[in-house]
């Protein structure tokens, strides 16, 4: 990570590997680079469905965020995106989770910086029930890829499509957190050690509970995040606190 001068932050915490931002990503981001964008932002999902009990576990389904406010990709997650992946090294690709009306603004920033993007599309093979008042309910999420020639890429699988299968999390499950949209950690890590050689800096400038540096400091990477909510942001510190120790124990088993 390459600091240009001291970033405005409410609160910055290094763990291990990880340095996290309690703040705005578009006051941190000008000081900030790294070599991959892996992020999950705000979607301005346009249908709100509220909250409803869900199943026999009375879990609570939430298909309404406060984070999802109107005009919130304009205003935030583009300009936020074209200024990390415009400060990045140029060695690694990036990748962005996007709502598919949205995909189109993506692609041509994208295209703008001098990258070339292709399409991903995570499918989830148990997805939630719909909400009530919703038609068909979502078994997948679409996403853009993006990288300038010669980047490094990490998946040597004969077969590497474009479309990745991971079960959501749910309520009660081991390893679900109190935030609405988080990935599943086998999904990120799969992403991750595809972007990120071994050296390797990821950034998530919406970083929410914090998948995206749980996945690379599982695989060994080093992690910049972001999210302007306080309650998101010490999720994140715990759960990427609880993935350095654990780190750590696995390197005391290797040297015993």
């Amino acid at each position: 990570m390459t600091a240009r001068l001291a970033p405005t932050a409410a609160r910055i915490e290094t763990i291990g590997n990880a340095t996290l931002y309690l703040a705005d990503c578009r006051d941190v981001l000008p000081f900030l680079n790294a070599d991959a964008v892996i992020t999950d932002p705000p979607y301005e999902i346009l249908s709100k469905f509220g909250t409803s009990l869900t199943g026999k576990s009375k879990g609570k389904r939430v298909m309404q965020f406060d984070f999802d406010t109107d005009g919130v990709i304009d205003e935030c997650v583009l300009p936020a995106v074209r200024m990390a992946v415009r400060n990045a090294t140029g060695r690694c690709g990036h990748f962005v989770f996007a709502a598919p009306d949205h995909i189109s603004k993506l692609y041509q920033l994208f295209r703008d910086l001098g990258l070339t993007p292709k399409p991903a599309v995570w499918i989830k093979p148990y997805p939630p029930p719909p909400m009530p008042g919703n038609w068909w309910v979502s078994a997948h999420e679409t996403a853009l890829y993006a990288y300038k020639t010669g980047a490094w890429f990490g998946d040597n699988s004969a077969r590497r499509p474009n479309v990745f299968s991971f079960d959501t999390y749910r309520y009660g499950m081991p390893g679900k957190v109190a935030h609405p949209t988080q990935k599943p950690e086998k999904l990120m890590e799969k992403i991750c050690a595809a972007l990120l050689p071994e050296d390797a800096i990821a950034l998530d400038p919406f970083m929410g509970s914090g998948s995206t540096g749980v996945a690379a400091l599982n695989l060994g990477r080093k992690f910049i995040g972001i999210e302007i909510e306080p309650k998101y942001f010490e999720i994140a510190c715990e759960r990427i606190d609880a993935a350095q120790q654990q780190m750590r124990l696995d390197l005391v088993g290797l040297n015993a």
